[in-house]
C-alpha cells in the first residue's frame, strides 16, 4: 500500500474580507501502510507566516515527502480534513470548488503524471479521529468543540474498539464557543487568533472576583437572537453587537489591560463561560456515549485552563486546534494499526549549519545549569520538531523560575504583554512536588493546575495571577531538555524550568537553525543550544 497524505487546505476563498478566519494552519501529515506518522508539518514554520492564513500547505507537504524520502508518485491517497464540495454548497459563490483535479494542482500534483485518490473528510471527523486515534485508547467520548466545521460548531463521537467514530450529537453555528471568544479577543484589540492572550488576561479577573457579564444562556446558546442555519459571519457580527453594550474597546495601552478592569472582566466573562460549558459538554458525552474516557479536539481544546478543570480521563493531542485536521483526515482513511499515545517530535530535524565565528562548543550540562542559576535565558532547537502550537522542549526558550524579574526580562525580550503568564516543566518523576499532575493533558501543556506552596517558594516567575501555571511534564528521555532537568535534580536544584516558544514578535515557531539564531539574536538571549552544540553569548 502506498502512503497517505492529509492536508488542512481549505477551499478557494473569492473574498477574504468576508470571512473572519479565512483559512488557517494549513499543515500536511504523511501515514504509511500501518497508519504510523511518518511526518507532520505546518506550513506556517516554513513560510515564517503566522497561522499561515489563506496559504496552500504546499511548502509543508513538500516537507514530509522528505523526511520520509519519497515523492508524489507514492502518494495513493490524498485525505483533506473538509467537505470542501459541501462547503461551496452551502456558502455560495464565496467558495469554490471547481474539480478534483484541479484541487490536486493546487496542492502540487499533476494528474497528468500521478493522480491520487482524492477524499474529502468532514472538518469535525477529522478533528475527532486526530483526537481518538493519538490517544492510544481503545474506546472513548470524542468531543469537538471549535469555531466551526462546515456547518457545525460543536460535535460529540463515540470512538469505538473497532476504530470507528459514530456521531452522537451536534451543536449548530450559533453556539459555536470558538467564535465567542474570537469575538472577545478582537474586542479587546487583542487580535481575532489570540485566544491565549485573552485567556492570560481572564487570570487577572478571576483572582480579582469580578462578578462575569452574561454571555450564555442556560443551553449554552448565545444571548442574542439565532437560529439554526445562522452562518458564521452572521454569528461574529452578532457577537461584536453584543459585545458593545458590555463593553467599550479599550483605551487602555496593552502593557497595561490588567489593570484595565472592563478589559478583564470582559476576558474573565468569556474564559468561565467556555469554564461552565465545557464542563456540561463533557458530562454531556460521556452521558450519551456511556464512556468515562473523554478525548478532546478543536481549537477551543486549546484552552488549558478549562481543561485543568476536568476531572476524570481526559485526554488532548498535541494538535487540537486546524492544523491537527491534516492527521484526523489521513486516519480517517487509514487508521493506526496498533494504537498508542501519539509522540508530538514529528517536525522536520534541525537543519542548517551553525557558523564557526559564533564558537560554539561540545555541550556542557554543567556550564548550562551555572548559566541558568547566573539568571541566564538560553535556548533549546535540537532534534525534530514538535507539532502544534505550544513548544514542548525541542525548539525551547528556557530560564529558571526561582530568578526574580525573569518573567519580566523574558516578556520584554519577546516582545510580549506584560501580564501575560509562561509556563513550568518538570520530569514526570518530580512534578507533584509543584503543581497538582494530569497526565496525560499535560504530556503536551494542555492541563492547568494548581500549584502547591513548595512551588510558590520554587518557582515564583511561573506562578499565575490567579495561583495557577499552564504545566507541562515531559519523561527522562535523554533529549537535552530533559537532561537539563536531571542535572538540576542533581546538582540540589529544583528540578523546574521556565518552558516557551523559540520565536521572536509576530514569528512562528523556530523551524531551522537559521530560525533558531534570528530568534537568538532578535531576543538577545544569552545562550543556545543546537543539537549537541551550545553557544555562549561573550
Amino acid at each position: 500500500m502506498g502512503y497517505i497524505l492529509g492536508v488542512n487546505a481549505p477551499p478557494t476563498l473569492l473574498r477574504a474580507e468576508e470571512c473572519p478566519f479565512g483559512g488557517h494552519d494549513p499543515s500536511a501529515c504523511l501515514l504509511d501502510d500501518q497508519g504510523r506518522i511518518v511526518a507532520m508539518e505546518e506550513q506556517e514554520r516554513i513560510s515564517r507566516k503566522r497561522y499561515g492564513v489563506f496559504e496552500d500547505p504546499t511548502d509543508a507537504i513538500a516537507s514530509c515527502l522528505e523526511i520520509a524520502g519519497i515523492s508524489r508518485g507514492d502518494v495513493e491517497v490524498v485525505a483533506v480534513g473538509w467537505d470542501v464540495p459541501r462547503i461551496a454548497a452551502i456558502t455560495g459563490e464565496r467558495w469554490t470548488y471547481s474539480s478534483a483535479d484541479a484541487y490536486l494542482r493546487r496542492l502540487g500534483f499533476d494528474p497528468a503524471v500521478h493522480r491520487p485518490e482524492l477524499v474529502f473528510v468532514e472538518h469535525h471527523r477529522a478533528h475527532a479521529a486526530a483526537s481518538f486515534h493519538a490517544s492510544g485508547m481503545t474506546e472513548a467520548a470524542v468531543l469537538v468543540m471549535d469555531g466551526n466545521g462546515e456547518d457545525e460548531s460543536i460535535s460529540v463521537f463515540h470512538g469505538k474498539p473497532s476504530g470507528e467514530l459514530v456521531r452522537k450529537a451536534r451543536l449548530p453555528q450559533s453556539h459555536s464557543l470558538g467564535d465567542m471568544y474570537a469575538a472577545v479577543s478582537a474586542h479587546l484589540r487583542l487580535g481575532l487568533l489570540n485566544a491565549g492572550k485573552t485567556m492570560g488576561l481572564a487570570s487577572y479577573g478571576r483572582q480579582a472576583g469580578l462578578e462575569p457579564f452574561p454571555m450564555l444562556d442556560e443551553e449554552g446558546g448565545p444571548l442574542f437572537p439565532h437560529h439554526e442555519d445562522l452562518q458564521q459571519e452572521a454569528v461574529m457580527e452578532a457577537w461584536r453587537a453584543y459585545l458593545t453594550t458590555l463593553v467599550r474597546p479599550r483605551l487602555a495601552a496593552r502593557d497595561l489591560m490588567h489593570e484595565h478592569e472592563p478589559s478583564v472582566r470582559l476576558a474573565w466573562s468569556a474564559q468561565s463561560a467556555v469554564e461552565r460549558q465545557h464542563a456540561r459538554l463533557v458530562e454531556l458525552s460521556r452521558k450519551i456515549t456511556g464512556v468515562d474516557a473523554v478525548c478532546l479536539s478543536g481549537g477551543v481544546a486549546l484552552n488549558c485552563s478549562a481543561n485543568g478543570l476536568l476531572e476524570g480521563a481526559v485526554f488532548c493531542p498535541p494538535v487540537p486546534h486546524d492544523g491537527g485536521v491534516a492527521l484526523g483526515a489521513a486516519w480517517s482513511v487509514r487508521r493506526p494499526v496498533t494504537p498508542e499515545m501519539m509522540n508530538p517530535f514529528l517536525g522536520s530535524p534541525l537543519k542548517g549549519e551553525v557558523p564557526a565565528e559564533l564558537g560554539g562548543v561540545d555541550i556542557d550540562l554543567d556550564r548550562v545549569v551555572e548559566l541558568l542559576e547566573q539568571g541566564a535565558i538560553g535556548a533549546i532547537a535540537a532534534g525534530r520538531a514538535e507539532v502544534g502550537p505550544r513548544a514542548l522542549g525541542h525548539r525551547s526558550l528556557i530560564a529558571m523560575p526561582s530568578v526574580k524579574g525573569i518573567r519580566d526580562r523574558i516578556n520584554v525580550a519577546k516582545s510580549r504583554e506584560a501580564w501575560r503568564p509562561l509556563a513550568p516543566v518538570s520530569l514526570d518523576s518530580t512534578a507533584a512536588r509543584f503543581w497538582e499532575v494530569k497526565d496525560p493533558l499535560q504530556r503536551y501543556m494542555l492541563g492547568a493546575t494548581p500549584v502547591t506552596e513548595h512551588a510558590r517558594e520554587a518557582m515564583p516567575e511561573a506562578v499565575h495571577v490567579d495561583g495557577t501555571a499552564r504545566a507541562q511534564i515531559v519523561s527522562a528521555d535523554g533529549s537535552p531538555f530533559a537532561a537539563i532537568l536531571t542535572r538540576l535534580e542533581s546538582a540540589g536544584l529544583p528540578p523546574v524550568l521556565i518552558n516557551t516558544s523559540l520565536n521572536a514578535l509576530g514569528e512562528p515557531i523556530a523551524r531551522t537553525v537559521d530560525d533558531a539564531l534570528k530568534t537568538y539574536e532578535q531576543c538577545a538571549l544569552d545562550f543556545l543550544i543546537l543539537d549537541d552544540r551550545l553557544i555562549v553569548r561573550g
